[in-house]
């Protein structure tokens, strides 16, 4: 099976795309062929330790954050992205002067070079 990059573009507050992103994810991961999993745009919100979700709705972090756990795959959230929407992880907080940071602790900060050693990586880039 070819190795895969996950390109997660959507917002995680509408529709159902993160919802397959992980059920692809998940299948991609027990092939073994899924490299890591970036998150850019609106997409990056997903990474948000302070969300809470809907009653009766899952918390879409931990969703992530389980299969990161179970599968070893690293969830990279564009930090240019993060920054401009208010995330940051305690790195940032502290560069910035930020009050508090909020990214989840199973997702990691990276910049575009991450995403361009993914094109040189990856046999496929799947974007949803």
């Amino acid at each position: 099976m070819p190795a895969f990059t996950l390109l997660i573009t959507s917002s995680p507050f509408t529709g159902d795309r993160h919802q397959l992103a992980l059920r692809f994810a998940q299948q991609a991961a027990k092939q073994e062929s899924l490299l890591r999993v970036f998150f850019y745009g609106d997409a990056v919100l997903a990474a948000n330790r302070n969300q809470q979700a809907p009653q009766g709705q899952e918390n879409i972090a931990t969703l992530w954050s389980e299969f990161a756990a179970q599968t070893g795959v690293p969830l990279i959230c564009c930090i240019a992205n993060s920054l401009r929407r208010g995330l940051s992880d305690a790195t940032e907080r502290d560069r910035y002067q930020l009050r508090d940071d909020c990214l989840h602790p199973a997702f990691c900060l990276a910049g575009l070079g991450e995403m361009a050693e993914a094109s040189l990586d990856s046999e496929r880039i799947v974007q949803f």
